[in-house]
């Protein structure tokens, strides 16, 4: 499957969902995903276009935008097309689904954007810190307007 038939194929079934695609080169696709249905069109990818690998799912702090993206990185083991999916979140209140039920790798990507974006994942199974000491928690050092952005990451490396 090339890249023009995969970003027809997920514009055909979500109209709605789906903006902003982009076709990078023959390898490199990308498009917003509306926040509402990322479950379900993750688990289209994986059934229906054969997107089988979450490579990662970060977040970008579009602190002029008022907004945080969740990138989702997603690539294929029948194919060479890689997806960058792009979900839009309020920065005052991000929230989204978790879409742990669909790559389970997305578990530990999940946990660390939720401690370093405040990201919060609707449905995941053990949303925790990952890789922060307690007394971070709720700081969310890779937001923009962090304090130490970006030289000090952690009060206690100091």
């Amino acid at each position: 499957m090339d890249a023009e038939k995969i970003i027809d194929s997920l514009t055909s079934k979500f109209p709605e969902a789906i903006s902003d695609t982009n076709t990078e080169s023959e390898r490199r696709i990308s498009a917003y995903a509306d926040a509402d249905n990322i479950v379900e069109i993750c688990q289209y990818l994986k059934d229906e276009l054969q997107f089988g690998h979450l490579c990662s799912e970060t977040a970008v702090d579009l602190i002029q935008k008022n907004e945080i993206d969740v990138v989702y990185h997603i690539g294929s083991y029948d194919h060479p097309v890689v997806l960058t999916l792009k979900a839009k979140l309020s920065r005052d209140k991000p929230q989204i689904e978790s879409v742990v039920p669909v790559y389970w790798n997305a578990n530990w990507y999940e946990r660390e954007t939720y401690e370093l974006f405040g990201v919060q994942y609707k449905n995941h199974p053990d949303l925790r810190n990952l890789v922060l000491p307690d007394e971070l928690l709720g700081d969310w050092p890779l937001r923009k307007d962090y304090e130490g952005f970006p030289q000090n990451t952690a009060k206690n490396l100091v």
